[in-house]
């Protein structure tokens, strides 16, 4: 658990420290909100409970202001989702992942859809960074394990002989909870991924519209190393910088990836503009620059041709991005 983590398990127990320290305090008949100054009493029953949460914040201050992240993406942050399927507008090329980050400069694959075999591993030995897709969501006829869990376990094993691999990605996480995967079910696959390489992250994908299921994301949350934050709807984009901040507290000190649609599934099921490319993408830098994403992920390889305008866009914003960073 990381320390964000921590501090806010450590905030819960404090908040019930304090309404039960209300509760005796009401039973004394003191009532320290009412009086102009804090009695002796009072003071003395609150004393350590009101140490513990000012060291407490004290220290969530300093974590929280220190975040600063690169002012510029690098190929070091940037993947491109892609693999074989016929869904989508795509293709079953076995190398449409790799066919895109050559298309977009970057050295780095979210390889989605296809088999996880040592044919496909090996294809993508040209990648620095390679995620691999987990679970049936999503998944090309046929390419999915029988078993999820011991799908994740060989892609733990695998990962040994293939050091470009540096974790698995569940598809639709929060939305298939409760509906096609049990909570039992998404923990065998994070325990199964981490058997053999504990190094390894597991990439979890959550929509904005799904961070009010709060009941759901914090069942899922100790299954996922690393968030993957989509927006659906291109008008949701308005609500970006909040999304965010949702995220940064439903995850505390999860990591977050922010993923870059092309094609506006979700409303027109049409190609987004270059408009709302730049203004996502600057966001995203803007979020980077301030420690509160981790990294992006652009979908993906089919629609470079279904959208020519977005691609042709998001290819100049990252040549301009890696000239800045010099990586």
């Amino acid at each position: 658990m990381n320390e964000f983590a921590e501090l806010m398990e450590q905030r819960a127990k404090l908040r019930k420290e304090f309404t039960r320290i209300a509760e005796e305090t009401q039973e004394l008949k003191i009532r320290p909100y009412q009086e102009k100054f804090a009695s002796p009493e009072y003071l003395r029953i609150i004393e350590k409970t009101t140490a513990e949460s000012e060291e407490m914040l004290k220290r969530w201050y300093e974590l929280d202001l220190a975040l600063k992240g690169p002012e510029h993406f690098s190929k070091e942050n940037v993947f491109v989702w892609g693999g074989p399927t016929p869904s989508w507008g795509g293709s079953m090329d076995k190398d449409a992942g790799i066919k895109a980050k050559e298309f977009f400069g970057v050295d780095n694959v979210m390889y989605v859809y296809g088999p996880l075999n040592e044919e496909m591993l090996d294809l993508h030995r040209c990648c620095k960074k390679v995620i691999c897709h987990l679970g049936r969501n999503c998944r090309t006829s046929g390419a999915a394990a029988a078993s999820d869990a011991e799908e994740a376990e060989r892609l733990s094993r695998l990962s040994l002989a293939y050091p470009n691999v540096v974790g698995g990605v569940v598809d639709d996480m929060t939305g298939n909870y409760g509906v096609n995967y049990s909570l039992r079910e998404y923990k065998a696959i994070y325990e199964a991924l981490h058997k053999h390489n504990p190094a390894l992250e597991l990439y979890g994908v959550v929509y904005s519209w799904e961070l009010d299921m709060t009941r759901e994301l914090k069942a899922v949350s100790p299954c996922i190393d690393h968030v993957i934050l989509w927006f659906w709807w291109k008008t949701d984009l308005m609500e970006l910088d909040l999304a965010v901040e949702k995220c940064r507290a439903l995850f505390p000190g999860k990591p977050i990836m922010l993923g870059i649609f092309m094609f506006d599934y979700g409303a027109a099921c049409l190609p987004n503009s270059a408009e709302t490319m730049r203004y996502h993408l600057e966001k995203a830098r803007r979020h980077l620059a301030a420690g509160k994403i981790r990294d992006i992920v652009i979908l993906g390889d089919r629609e470079i041709e279904k959208c020519p305008e977005a691609a042709a866009y998001i290819k100049r914003f990252l040549k301009s991005e890696f000239a800045f960073s010099g990586k």
